[in-house]
């Protein structure tokens, strides 16, 4: 008896660690099960979350797959191999885990939701777009659901959708880091650098542990200086555009015989190379 209140205890304890994205204390608190709790379905599902909570997918959908075994049905164990083959890069796999889900809860959002996930890595975008149009229409307040529908807008290139539906997301929660992290990557492609850090610094006030948003926040802060201008032009238009414009230019007035003109346009030009190819090495050093 005093053996099984400890497994309740340690099961319980892991489920609150896995809620407040604790992941190393989940595993810690499953690792002293007795040898049949620990093969549980419920403990797989566990273990497994933890470790794609640690970009551990091999390691997920091991733990995965074991549960699998004795509860071949469990849609969270289903739902987790799916999200762990797709990091492994094996939509084959991804695709069967998450179908075999949705033949037991075919309606589901969320279910729905990481199929379209799937469609869209294999880069079936119109089906993936009718697949959350229904996820949505099934439930409206899917955090989940909206978060996919932004990733398929930026896989579009529609930034401004992506921008729309980013602002719908921290409007229904305004804690969501997906929301902040996706507003600061698209106000930072635009050349935005200042919007940018305040986005980054706010993912950070919510997760201190997230190394890459602080990483940014502190390149964007940086980069929000006036001298870094020239980065945020190469930033909006891409540097192709860029070059053609002022190539061309410095050929237009030269050809109109404006001379002293072009050679200005020039020396600004190579001023504005030079600076945004500094500020590029900045931003990979940080």
């Amino acid at each position: 008896m005093s053996e099984l209140l400890s497994d309740e205890r340690r099961l319980a304890a892991a489920r609150r660690h896995l809620e407040i994205g604790h992941y190393e204390r989940v595993l810690e608190a499953l690792s002293g099960l007795n040898p049949e709790t620990a093969a549980d379905a419920y403990t797989m599902r566990l273990r497994g979350f933890a470790h794609a909570g640690l970009d551990d997918f091999d390691s997920a959908a091991e733990a995965a797959r074991a549960g699998l075994v004795d509860e071949p049905d469990d849609i969270g164990l289903l739902y987790l191999l799916s999200i762990a083959e797709i990091r492994r890069h094996d939509l084959p796999a991804a695709e069967q885990a998450i179908l075999a889900a949705l033949a037991v809860e075919p309606e589901d959002p969320e279910l729905l939701a990481q199929y379209a996930k799937v469609l869209m890595q294999a880069g079936q975008l119109d089906k993936a777009e009718r697949l959350l149009g229904h996820a949505a229409a099934a439930n409206p307040d899917s955090s989940q659901v909206l978060e996919t529908r932004i990733m398929l807008a930026v896989l579009r290139h529609d930034d401004r959708r992506a921008k729309a539906l980013s602002e719908e997301l921290l409007a229904r929660d305004p804690d969501s880091v997906s929301g902040q992290q996706m507003l600061g990557a698209l106000d930072w492609n635009r050349g935005d650098a200042r919007s940018a850090s305040r986005r980054f610094a706010e993912v950070v006030r919510a997760d201190p542990t997230d190394h890459d948003a602080a990483d940014s926040a502190r390149t964007t802060r940086r980069l929000s200086n006036p001298l870094w201008w020239p980065t945020r032009v190469f930033a909006r238009f891409g540097a192709g555009p860029s070059w053609i414009v002022a190539v061309a230019t410095i050929f237009g007035l030269q050809a109109l015989g404006l001379n002293t003109l072009s050679m200005i346009a020039a020396v600004i030009w190579v001023a504005m190379c030079v600076s945004s190819w500094i500020g590029a090495a900045v931003f990979r050093e940080k």
